[in-house]
């Protein structure tokens, strides 16, 4: 009983917390006509919402029968803008929802019917001022793509140049805010009353979708994005980015130049040979990827057309994501334990980019994770290996044992899964280790050069040395406390041989400590002294030496 009067207190909060009860009925009117009565029939508000279930199937089996993936696309369709781009991140989370439904959710359509052209002009006439017709010699009435969001319409400057305009829809984000406020209410209901559903961290995804969904309504966002793919790909001939006019462009309309293109069905529809544009496709891919950091984040077949001398343009650049330096580097572990065949390391490496959300058996996680993994690389030949389906099916693992990952790596996994999928459908004969081979061996020359190094270890340097200028005036305090009986520390018999080899240790790595940043302050010294050379690094041979020392101190100490 009480588990039910949180339930209903809940929803009661929940009808007078959203903005909009019109819409709120509207959406649960749809999933009601879309066989998700259940769920809302628990919510107990029939009378506030008048909702109406008349012919619906109310039983909880009707929510997880063999279609409802398809039903959650139908509904997510109806619903317009921001449950067409929820379904696009859900289809990115496998640790939130099983295969069946995650499949169905990468096929919805984000199409819809075309605004009247007298919408368009004024989107034009808001954004660009009242004489915008005078900017252009011709501006095609007929949509080149319909979206939840956007519009694409094709024109012509003044000069001639061919361009297209992307128009975000009128009164968008006023409903997507109702949306996401009554979307956020029912999250909290379903944390406060489902006990399983406080490890998925409803919230936190989202948070995360309503800045991704603000980044997307914004198009400064989107040039910023695709100026900065055009700067990535500036020394690839074969990757091209299209202009944009930025003084042409606002948050509601973006102006870039027009490039011709086929579709890879058409390509493959003629007979020709697709494994070189396949090959470009996944270096394109993998250097967003593995030596950039920040990548596409729908690089479907649908955002690619293949150019005339066989390179790619890549368009709709809003959904991006980015990897720091530091998961980069637990990237690079990941791959080595793949490419190694290395289970324990693949375990461990996942585990270091996890999220705890709970108490976590290890011990049991790195067995789930080895079994899962067993699956796809043992026996299996590298070209046969499924990157992106191990990784969203280790992901999926993950949260049994009250862990997740962060958004941008499930956004990377579902990244390599659309780029494992259309490989396969155009040439299944392409090997995707092979081709990323060469981008590990760049990431992991990166990682150990002499430049690396010595960022890392005068970053070391600094967090030592602050730590050090600290501690005369936290020393005081403590033994002060300890002195007056403020802080006492309790140590269990059995558990004091433990504590004193601890003790030892951390004794050994203060003094791995103190001689790492000696030899870092003595490498430093000799910069400025006229020494020998050593020409690999162009530093002085006792800097090279002193730093040497200094990284086998700071190995050590990890």
């Amino acid at each position: 009983m009480s588990v039910l009067r949180t339930i209903v207190s809940s929803s009661r909060a929940l009808v007078t917390g959203a903005k909009d009860v019109a819409r709120f009925r509207e959406i649960a009117t749809v999933f009601v006509s879309h066989g998700f009565g259940w769920f809302f029939a628990q919510l107990k508000l029939r009378r506030e919402l008048q909702i109406d279930y008349t012919g619906a199937d109310l039983t909880r089996a009707a929510v997880g029968s063999p279609d409802t993936g398809k039903r959650l696309v139908a509904a997510f369709s109806k619903l317009g803008p921001t449950f067409v781009k929820l379904g696009q991140i859900l289809s990115t989370r496998p640790d939130l929802l099983p295969p069946g439904i995650l499949n169905e959710l990468t096929q919805l359509q984000d199409q819809v019917s075309p605004l009247p052209f007298d919408q368009v002009v004024q989107q034009l006439r808001h954004a660009l001022g009242p004489g915008f017709r005078e900017i252009f010699a011709a501006l095609d009435e007929t949509p080149l793509a319909s979206a939840s969001i956007a519009q694409v319409h094709r024109a012509t400057l003044k000069d001639g140049t061919p361009v297209v305009l992307k128009i975000q829809r009128p009164g968008l984000r006023p409903k997507i805010e109702s949306d996401l406020n009554i979307l956020r209410a029912l999250a909290g209901w379903v944390e406060e009353s489902i006990e399983e559903a406080a490890a998925m961290d409803l919230g936190g995804v989202l948070r995360g979708f309503a800045k991704s969904l603000a980044q997307e309504l914004d198009f400064c966002c989107e040039v910023r994005n695709m100026n900065r793919f055009r700067r990535n790909f500036a020394e690839d001939p074969q990757i091209r980015i299209p202009k944009v006019y930025e003084e042409l462009s606002s948050s509601e309309v973006l102006c870039m130049e027009f490039v011709e293109g086929r579709k890879f069905s058409e390509v493959l529809a003629s007979g020709e040979d697709t494994r070189p544009l396949v090959e470009v496709y996944f270096k394109a891919a993998y250097k967003m990827l593995f030596v950039d950091g920040f990548f596409h984040g729908d690089l479907h077949p649908g955002n690619v057309f293949v150019q005339a001398d066989n390179g790619l343009a890549i368009i709709d650049c809003g959904m991006v994501g980015r990897l720091s330096p530091a998961m980069k580097d637990r990237l690079i572990d990941i791959l080595n334990a793949v490419l190694n065949e290395d289970l324990e390391q693949l375990a461990r490496c996942f585990y270091a980019l996890a999220i705890p959300t709970g108490k976590v058996d290890y011990n049991a996680f790195e067995a789930d994770a080895i079994e899962i993994a067993e699956r796809y690389l043992g026996g299996i030949p590298l070209s046969e290996i499924q990157i992106g389906t191990l990784f969203g099916d280790l992901v999926t693992a993950a949260t049994r044992h009250n862990v997740r990952m962060p958004s941008d790596f499930t956004m990377m996994f579902k990244a390599i899964v659309t780029t494992e999928g259309l490989a396969k459908s155009i040439a299944p004969d392409i090997d995707p280790i092979e081709l990323a081979r060469p981008f590990i061996e760049q990431m992991v020359a990166e990682r150990y050069s002499s430049e690396r190094i010595r960022t890392l270890l005068i970053s070391d340097f600094q967090l030592i040395s602050k730590a050090a200028h600290a501690m005369p005036r936290v020393l005081p305090a403590i033994l002060q406390d300890i002195q007056d009986g403020k802080l006492a520390v309790g140590i269990a018999p059995g558990t004091l041989k433990t504590h004193h080899e601890a003790s030892q240790q951390l004794l050994k790595q203060a003094v791995h400590a103190l001689l790492a940043v000696t030899c870092i302050a003595s490498g430093t010294y000799c910069l400025g002294l006229p020494l020998p050379l050593f020409p690999a690094l162009g530093i002085p041979i006792a800097s090279a030496v002193f730093y040497g020392l200094a990284v086998y101190q700071v190995l050590r100490l990890r």
